[in-house]
């Protein structure tokens, strides 16, 4: 799980959202003020679109996961199964509603290729959703030890821990201190009238890797 909260991090890291920010222009590039602000409009486009593309096809891909193993596990284990799927898209939209991608720099390189510059502010969940904090919770509520990662969860014991962690996420995204910032820069090459990113096949890759 923490795998792929990582990677699904990664790629979202690519999100912006516009804001003011600065346009610059190599010489070589030919582009009028008017072609630019229209380019721009198109780079948001693709940077907004992409990463929400790939989290939707990484959740399609666990419902996928689960309609094949179902003949090999017990009623109670599908059950498991894919209600741990279900609650992936809540989970992402829980993190992604409170993050911040701030653009600062479009640079154009040429008529067809940019390096894209902006701040990432997002919670960070290692911290909000601390182990043993976790662990403390479940126990005072329920009365009991929580299980751990490597061991079967029951449908109810998905729910209970599910509980616990929109619990923790709602507190944790409140709290400053809980949130991680990072200055990214990629490229994003234009291929006929649509931007592309540069990396595109390595996070295509990043995805197979845990398929």
């Amino acid at each position: 799980m923490k795998k792929l909260i990582t990677i699904i991090l990664f790629i979202f890291s690519m999100q912006i959202f516009a804001e003011q920010y600065q346009v610059i222009k190599q010489k070589n590039v030919t582009l009028s003020k008017e072609q630019i602000d229209l380019e721009n409009k198109k780079i948001e486009e693709t940077v907004s679109k992409y990463p929400k593309k790939v989290l939707k096809e990484m959740i399609s891909y666990y419902f996928s996961v689960t309609s094949k193993v179902n003949n090999e596990m017990s009623k109670e284990e599908k059950e498991s199964m894919q209600l741990l799927s279900k609650e992936l898209p809540s989970f992402f939209s829980e993190i992604f509603d409170n993050s911040k991608f701030n653009v600062k720099t479009i640079k154009y390189l040429s008529n067809t290729k940019v390096s894209v510059t902006y701040e990432v502010i997002i919670p960070d969940s290692d911290k909000i959703l601390d182990d043993k904090e976790m662990k403390k919770r479940f126990f005072k509520k329920y009365g009991y030890e929580m299980k751990d990662d490597e061991d079967f969860l029951s449908p109810s014991e998905v729910k209970k821990r599910k509980d616990i962690i929109n619990e923790m996420l709602r507190e944790g995204v409140q709290n400053p201190k809980n949130y991680m910032t990072d200055k990214v820069t990629n490229e994003l090459n234009k291929i006929g009238n649509e931007w592309k990113f540069k990396d595109v096949e390595k996070f295509e890759e990043m995805l197979n890797k845990i398929k």
